[in-house]
């Protein structure tokens, strides 16, 4: 867990090697990508369909058949943009760590924060929560640079306009608290953006660099990683931020800060977070709605267990399949569940790691029983007429089929 220093207001060092902090901070990295990737999937999941142009769509192109470090070019960091794009480079940058982890010998980490994630990280907690106002204001504090939002006169050059600044606050119903540690938090540089994190990382891959451990190859690409993170923090602090504030501000549903006023105009459906697990307090009443998130988590978990695997083994291929299953598989879940019955893919965990075997060759085996468990409850959910309109059976044997290629 990242932890924050409130004395000195920054991501204390932990451990004395250089190596072991830098992968600890890497694997703080991957749980906040994954968290963040969950938590715009399900706030745009949310977006009502006549909003469709912000939510965005897999189907007219390839979404996930972006570079690993996102749309190419400097320029494009500033092109307006849809909520799933912003998603799915959430879903890069927990690749791109992932694979630096990978590279230097460390072990992948596919496990979200524990939501609601509550720390000193940000002022509010990180939840699963349909797409308010308030949740517009979380996304766009998390993604802002250590200026865009600050108060601090050192920042006054470059932060946003005050009201602006102030009606962000206002909004994240937390501005006494954040005002009231202002006194020494934001002249110590409090680390309140995912950026921040970032910076930590580049910092502690040079001091790596500088003197690697011996089981390293000679010629490993420190220069590379490095701008490879820089670009995940670019790309937060300038296209994500940018979106988030249009939607914020209204415009990116061609409209004004009226539109999150209650009534027909409204953007979203209001979906309060609940499990799929049967017998939790709080699952899904709705039967045949909990019986389709189950299917969702399936392939959620069908995502990460192949994510993992392809890191560990390398079965990179592996990455293809996962893909299916979320373009082919949860995409059209999640739309569903939301439109039809008004209830949000809940994103369960499936236990405290995604590595299911004790081999490689074990963990496939598990996948595949995963994979036809997941087969068995659509085949039931068809048979229903309750599966999502373009879901497709011929998902379960396309990925059965890459699994037998391992």
């Amino acid at each position: 867990m990242l932890r924050i220093d409130p004395g000195s207001g920054t991501i204390p060092t932990d451990f004395d090697d250089n190596y072991l902090e830098l992968i600890r901070l890497l694997t703080a990295g991957a749980g906040i990508e994954h968290s963040l990737m969950i938590a715009y999937l399900y706030a745009l999941f949310s977006i009502k369909p006549e909003y469709a142009y912000v939510q965005g769509d897999v189907s007219p192109r390839s979404y996930l058949e972006h570079s690993p470090v996102g749309r190419g070019g400097t320029a494009v960091l500033r092109k307006k943009t849809t909520f799933l794009d912003v998603a799915i480079e959430e879903m890069q940058h927990l690749a791109l760590v992932n694979k630096y982890l990978a590279e230097l010998g460390a072990a992948p980490c596919f496990v979200p924060l524990d939501l609601p994630y509550s720390s000193g990280f940000y002022p509010f907690d990180l939840e699963l929560c349909s797409l308010d106002r308030y949740a517009a204001a979380t996304f766009l504090w998390i993604e802002a640079d250590t200026c865009a939002l600050s108060l601090s006169p050192k920042c006054e050059p470059t932060r946003e306009p005050l009201a602006f600044v102030h009606e962000v606050r206002k909004t994240l119903r937390a501005g006494e608290a954040i005002q009231a540690r202002e006194g020494t938090s934001e002249q110590t540089g409090y680390p309140d953006h995912v950026g921040s994190l970032y910076r930590r990382i580049i910092q502690q891959t040079q001091r790596v660099a500088a003197a690697p451990p011996a089981f390293l190859p000679a010629d490993f690409p420190w220069g590379e990683w490095e701008e490879k993170m820089s670009w995940i923090t670019y790309q937060g602090e300038i296209a994500h931020y940018q979106f988030f504030r249009r939607v914020f501000t209204g415009e990116a549903f061609h409209s004004d800060a009226g539109i999150w006023t209650p009534g027909p105009r409204y953007p979203a459906y209001v979906m309060p977070w609940k499990t799929a697990y049967a017998g939790h307090k709080a699952a899904i009443a709705n039967p045949d709605a909990r019986a389709l998130a189950w299917l969702g988590d399936l392939h959620y978990w069908i995502i990460l267990t192949l994510l993992d695997t392809a890191y560990r083994a390398p079965e990179l291929k592996l990455q293809y399949k996962a893909i299916d299953n979320m373009t082919s598989g949860l995409w059209l879940i999640g739309r569903h569940l939301a439109s039809q019955y008004g209830v949000g893919m809940p994103f369960d965990a499936i236990g405290p790691q995604y590595t299911l075997g004790r081999t490689n060759a074990r963990s496939i085996e598990i996948i595949r029983k995963l994979v036809l468990e997941a087969q068995g409850k659509a085949e039931a959910l068809g048979a229903r007429g309750l599966l999502p309109e373009g879901y497709s059976l011929e998902l379960f044997p396309m990925t059965l089929a890459g699994l037998a290629l391992v």
